[in-house]
């Protein structure tokens, strides 16, 4: 052991250059050793002492493995507990394709929203059927999850349905269901006014409406605002539009535009 130390401190070194690396921009100092002892002895090399580049790149694949991992996770997660429709699967912001002006608006104003992203503003799409509200809706989501937001797509109606099977049914329960709501950084609650409207509807959308205040929910309805206020309470209605952008979209039936 002593011998080979003896032979690290004796290394023959000859200083070439020093020099600022384009790379990782740090001082370099090249120099040329000779290989003291094994297979190799006598041999000379080039050292670059100094220089990062390699620690780098091995912190940035890192990092984008660690990405990977956590898109990976945001999408199973979302796939599991959100609730959509099989042709919103595909539905991007790129693929909206508005029939009117006022369509054409409504998407510059949720790119708009995606780009300005806290996670604390809310959002509310109205209009008549058909429009494309679930296709934005959805859209925002999907940009929001490749930025690393953690995001949930949920159809009321089939929402407070899956809440009631859970009291009966093994699998997600209802409390599962509930914090899942409370945590992620963007809910889209769709299709508000078309469930059944009931004292325990009523008071379990004020239960998830309570437990968002502060973060990010995005509402979808094809009710007017005094319809709305009429389906969900005063209560509940005033609740939703705390802190709430409103996006009016008017046009003829979205599904149906190539006719």
């Amino acid at each position: 052991m002593e011998s080979i130390k003896q032979h690290i401190n004796s290394l023959e070194q000859n200083l070439l250059e020093t020099f600022v690396c384009d790379g990782c921009h740090q001082q370099v100092s090249q120099t040329e050793l000779m290989i003291p002892i094994g297979p190799r002895a006598g041999e000379r090399i080039i050292a670059n002492y100094g220089c990062i580049c390699d620690d780098i790149k091995l912190a940035e694949a890192a990092k984008q493995k660690h990405n990977q991992l956590k898109q990976s996770k945001l999408m199973d997660s979302f796939n599991y507990y959100s609730l959509t429709n099989r042709s919103l699967k595909e539905a991007t912001l790129e693929n909206y394709d508005p029939t009117n002006n006022d369509l054409i608006k409504a998407k510059q104003s949720v790119a708009a929203y995606i780009n300005a992203f806290e996670g604390e503003q809310n959002l509310l799409l109205t209009g008549a059927y058909g429009t494309g509200k679930s296709h934005l809706s959805v859209s925002i989501t999907k940009k929001l999850m490749e930025r690393g937001f953690e995001c949930l797509f949920l159809s009321l109606p089939k929402l407070l349905t899956k809440i009631k099977r859970t009291y009966n049914t093994e699998g997600v329960t209802e409390d599962e269901l509930l914090s899942v709501i409370q945590r992620v950084d963007l809910l889209v609650l769709d299709d508000i006014g078309a469930e059944q409207q009931t004292e325990w509807s009523t008071s379990k959308l004020f239960e998830i409406l309570d437990d968002r205040s502060g973060k990010a929910t995005v509402y979808t309805t094809n009710l007017s605002s005094d319809e709305l206020k009429e389906r969900v309470s005063e209560r509940n209605f005033s609740r939703m539009m705390e802190n709430t952008n409103v996006i009016v979209m008017n046009g003829s039936d979205y599904r149906r535009r190539a006719f």
